[in-house]
Formats: C-alpha cells, sequence, structure tokens
C-alpha cells in the first residue's frame, strides 16, 4: 500500500479528513514525490474498505489544501510542494486584490463584499461538513452495496457495522454516529439496542430491474450455484428467487474463502450468482476458477440488491435534516 492507512472509526475526526492527513503527511515527509498517480477513488475504497463519496472527499480536500490536483479523465497527481508559505500568500493576495478590484468597478461597496463573501465561505465550509452514517445488515455483501449507493451522497460518511456485532458496538454507535441505518428486516433488533433520541432510519432492499430480468432468463434445465461471502446473503437470493423457476430450487452455496470444494461447485454449475462487486472479497485462487468457468462457456450473473428509490429518498431527507441539525448547533 502506497501509505499506511490507520483510520480510527470511532474517533472524533472525520474518516475523510484522516485519510487526506495521511496522504498529506505522506508528501511533506518525501515518500511521495511530485507527479505520483494516486490510486483511483475505487482502488483505494477497495484497498482500505472505505466508500467511494469518503475517498472522493478526502481527494478533494487535499486538492483545496494545495497537495493534489485533479484532472479530470486523468487522475489525481501530487503538487510539487517546494512552494513556501510566503509565495502562496502573495498569489491569495494578488487574486483577492483581482477580486476586489472587479467587485469596486462593478460597483459593490465594501460592505457588500464583505456579507456576499462570507455567503461564498460558508458554503464552501458546508462543502466539508458530513454526516456520519453507521449501516448495519447481517450480510458483508448487502452493507457493500448500501454504502456504493450512499457514496453517491458527497456529505455522508459510512462505516458497516455486522449485526453481529451490533451489542458490543452500540456504545460506539450511539456516541460516534450522526445517524444510523438499517434494513427493514433488522430494524427492531437495532433499535432496541439506540438511545430514544438516536435517529433511526429503514429502508427496503430490492434486486435491480437488470438483476431480475438475467435471472428470468434462466432457463429450468440449467444448474445454478450462489457463490457469495456469507450464508445470510445465499439466504437473500434464494428468498427472491423463489418462483422464478425449477432452477432456483436446491441451489448449492459456495463461500468465498472455503476452500477444498469449489473446483467441483464451478464446474456442477452452468450458472452462478455472484454479488454486485463480488471482485473485492475473493482470493487470486478464486479468481482464476471464476475465470476458467466462464471460459469453458459458465454464466455468471451479478446480484445487485439495492436500497428502493422510496427509501432512498427518505434517507437522503433524513441525512439534509441531521445535517442542518448539526449547522445550527
Amino acid at each position: 500500500m502506497f501509505v499506511d492507512f490507520k483510520l480510527d472509526t470511532a474517533g472524533q475526526k472525520p474518516i475523510y479528513k484522516q485519510i487526506a492527513e495521511r496522504i498529506s503527511d505522506a508528501i511533506k515527509d518525501g515518500k511521495l514525490a511530485a507527479g505520483f498517480k494516486l490510486p483511483t477513488v475505487r482502488d483505494l475504497s477497495g484497498e482500505i474498505g472505505v466508500a467511494c463519496g469518503t475517498i472522493k472527499h478526502a481527494y478533494e480536500y487535499l486538492e483545496e489544501q494545495g497537495f493534489v490536483e485533479m484532472v479530470q479523465g486523468s487522475g489525481s497527481f501530487v503538487i510539487d510542494q517546494k512552494e513556501d508559505f510566503a509565495s502562496r500568500k502573495e498569489k491569495a493576495m494578488i487574486a483577492i486584490d483581482q477580486l476586489f478590484t472587479r467587485l469596486e468597478s462593478l460597483g459593490f461597496t465594501p460592505r457588500e463584499m464583505e456579507i456576499y463573501l462570507n455567503l461564498k465561505l460558508r458554503g464552501l465550509a458546508e462543502k466539508y461538513d458530513v454526516v456520519k452514517v453507521a449501516l448495519v445488515d447481517c450480510n458483508p455483501e448487502t452493507l457493500q452495496m448500501i454504502e456504493g449507493q450512499l457514496s453517491q451522497i458527497g456529505y455522508a460518511e459510512t462505516a458497516a457495522f455486522d449485526l453481529d456485532r451490533i451489542k458490543e458496538a452500540a456504545e460506539s454507535l450511539n456516541a460516534d454516529y450522526d445517524l444510523i441505518l438499517t434494513t427493514s428486516t433488522h430494524f427492531t433488533e437495532v433499535e432496541s439496542y439506540l438511545r430514544s433520541n438516536k435517529p433511526l432510519a429503514m429502508v427496503a432492499m430490492t434486486p435491480s430491474v437488470h438483476t431480475i430480468v438475467r435471472l428470468a432468463k434462466i432457463g429450468d434445465t440449467q444448474k445454478v450455484g450462489i457463490f457469495c461471502a456469507s450464508d445470510a446473503f445465499a439466504g437473500v437470493v434464494r428468498n427472491n428467487c423463489q418462483g422464478l423457476g425449477s432452477w432456483s430450487e436446491g441451489m448449492a452455496t459456495q463461500l468465498a474463502g472455503f476452500f477444498g470444494k469449489e473446483e467441483q461447485f464451478f464446474a456442477e454449475n452452468d450458472v452462478v450468482i455472484v454479488p454486485e462487486g463480488y471482485e473485492t472479497f475473493i482470493a487470486s485462487k478464486e479468481k482464476q476458477f471464476l475465470r476458467s468457468f466462464c471460459e469453458r462457456g459458465g454464466e455468471l450473473v451479478s446480484y445487485s440488491y439495492k436500497v428502493d428509490k422510496g427509501s432512498f429518498l427518505h434517507v437522503v431527507d433524513q441525512i439534509k435534516r441531521v445535517m442542518n441539525k448539526k449547522r445550527s448547533m
């Protein structure tokens, strides 16, 4: 890994700032030279297990601080740090003088300039405000897919918690997170561990339209298996596939990381259902089995399990409410 990321998920400092500081420290120490290309948002997200939106936020913050330059279509690159504070200050003063001269020519008074500049500065500050959202569910696949969706909300910083750990993590959930989000299946259980005033949002999950269409095309004579990280997610797939065809009865499951029977599993099935983003939790040996499976004509069906549209809009509204409450404090 190009930087040693040791993140304190229970601390007060936002995760995006911790990531940015690890990278900026490496730049200041000379470990990352000018021109070094940072990993893509998606690659770093998969490498350290943090949502894409949080990584993007960290990169934007680094750019704002003058450590990197984000080039559309090319990536994010380390900027030469030889420039000293005095020269940066000089550049800032020149830019501000030019702005004031322009505003004065347009007839704005110093008082008006102050008001409008303060408005813009508040807007910039709000850009880096975040709402810390804890995601709770019984399987890592669903948690990963929810995180992927919430990464679309730039000011939501997420952390995933397995339902089995909810009791031991209850103190952290109550103290360190602004909003707790769980699926409708586990809402009552999660609620029992939270303080009465802790915001809790419930979402309904559903297979994507593309997934439903793809499953509907599986033939009754085809042998179908499930390859995933947890029995809980395999259960989700089975429940949602009931009634789609005789192939949905008795689907075998192969869990990632459990070696010994994977060769037989892939040899016996014509179609293998995998969770969206499965590449992040499989070993290189398993990737080879998947490649061989596809090369011999086997079909992989990516199972995309999404927060439904109504629930997603509700979550966005909840996050906005929490954000507004934080800003008013």
